[in-house]
């Protein structure tokens, strides 16, 4: 692949900072940053499953140079398609992944099933279909 694996995204942290507002203005009030990044490769699970995004929990060492507790990324080619309420709803499932522990540390939380029981509530099981 020519170019660079991984940008910076006005569009996506635009929206990353809409959704946080709107759906999870608790990680705001704890101070936890999340920086909003693309990625331009074609990220898979298994043979089939297209892989829309991912929340990362950035690591200690990674902190001293980079300023985000956590880093959404959009895998942008799988993405194609998507229209804004549903990128909005990618990013929202994205944020979800970050939970808080009883110490209120934060840390990267799996799915309740393959989805999130509040955006299955709102959106439904299939949103990106």
């Amino acid at each position: 692949m020519d170019g660079p694996e991984y940008a910076l995204s006005d569009k996506a942290t635009e929206w990353g900072a809409e959704v946080l507002e709107k759906k999870r203005p608790e990680l705001l009030d704890l101070g936890i940053a999340v920086g909003f990044v693309v990625s331009f490769k074609k990220k898979t699970k298994g043979k089939t499953k297209k892989v829309l995004g991912e929340c990362k929990k950035t690591q200690d060492l990674y902190r001293l140079f980079c300023p985000y507790d956590f880093l959404v990324v959009i895998y942008d080619q799988n993405c194609v398609g998507l229209t804004d309420d549903q990128m909005h709803t990618l990013i929202w499932h994205e944020l979800l992944h970050i939970g808080i522990d009883e110490k209120g540390k934060p840390y990267v939380k799996p799915h309740d099933v393959e989805e999130f029981n509040e955006i299955i509530n709102e959106c439904g099981l299939r949103w990106n279909e």
